[in-house]
């Protein structure tokens, strides 16, 4: 019986997997190459270093040390889609009760949004998320969390979505922190925002990466749209495809003081410990799911509570 759901489970993956890349449809637009007309190489041949748009947590309250303080994690928000609309009223509801929880240390401090924002790379798809984000941003100046609202921030990547009807130009237009991969250090992490949305990371990027991470000794974090492993089962054509590429950044994970990658695309929940570093795959947003990740920089540890809404 376990079997014959494994079976059929890789059946509907494969199905799945065909429809979504022979969809061509009024909303997606037509497909060149995988997703658009341009590739991560030509968007992302570097990380761009935003330390200066790091969170800034001495105007943040209550006060946490920096040691120890959280993050949120959304994925596959999909502004344009018609399915999951009353999810965004009820998050903003939970995240509410959370900012006046009073619980410092589980006080999301910052947002990171891991792709699919548009549902079909429209620019009216990225302003309705910029209008979401400034119910955040407000949210978190009205549960006195910071003082202005332009001190929150959401930080978000590329997802495959967002390339749709040549997409990309609007990501990098309208969200935050408007470049297509990224990194910044706080409370004593690294945090790496890859562009994976063509289901790659480059031959540059992946060089670039691990230039960075090789020369940077603090723990670190990594934010991928596409799963890079996500187990061997029923989920293995939604992640990259690619072998030699995915087992040498899983290398690099393991060798570079990687401690946590987050990943979303396949709109499920899964985790796989690596023991030296730990992935998880969270569900969609538009299927309740979010994240709360917590970082201790003293004991270079990441722990994860799974949020549903």
């Amino acid at each position: 019986m376990k079997k014959t759901r494994y079976v059929l489970r890789l059946i509907f993956s494969i199905l799945a997997f065909v429809v979504h890349f022979s969809l061509m449809s009024c909303n997606y637009g037509l497909y060149v190459g995988l997703f658009g007309a341009d590739t991560v190489d030509e968007r992302s041949s570097s990380m761009r270093a935003i330390e200066e748009y790091k969170p800034d947590f001495s105007v943040q309250t209550p006060t946490v040390p920096e040691s120890t303080f959280s993050a949120l994690v959304v994925t596959d928000l999909h502004f344009g889609a018609s399915w999951g609309d009353d999810n965004e009223q009820v998050f903003l509801d939970w995240l509410k009760t959370r900012f006046e929880s009073g619980d410092a240390e589980k006080i999301p401090r910052f947002i990171v949004n891991l792709g699919d924002t548009a549902d079909g790379g429209h620019t009216v798809e990225f302003k309705d998320f910029v209008a979401f984000e400034n119910k955040v941003k407000q949210l978190a100046q009205d549960c006195g969390v910071v003082a202005s609202s332009d001190d929150y921030r959401i930080y978000s990547i590329l997802g495959n979505h967002d390339l749709y009807n040549d997409g990309a130009s609007g990501f990098e237009e309208w969200c935050f922190p408007h470049v297509s991969s990224y990194y910044f250090h706080a409370g004593g992490f690294g945090f790496y925002f890859l562009d994976t949305a063509n289901g790659t990371l480059g031959t540059s990027q992946l060089a670039d990466f691990k230039e960075r991470i090789s020369s940077d000794a603090s723990p670190k974090l990594v934010f991928t749209h596409y799963p890079i492993y996500a187990g061997a089962g029923e989920y293995l054509l939604m992640r990259i495809q690619n072998a030699i590429e995915r087992n040498t950044i899983l290398t690099y994970f393991a060798k570079y003081n990687v401690k946590q990658i987050y990943e979303g695309h396949i709109h499920a929940r899964t985790w796989h410990d690596f023991t030296e570093f730990r992935e998880d795959v969270i569900d969609s947003f538009r299927n309740g799911q979010a994240a709360i990740f917590t970082m201790n920089s003293e004991t270079g540890t990441v722990s994860t509570e799974v949020i549903e809404f």
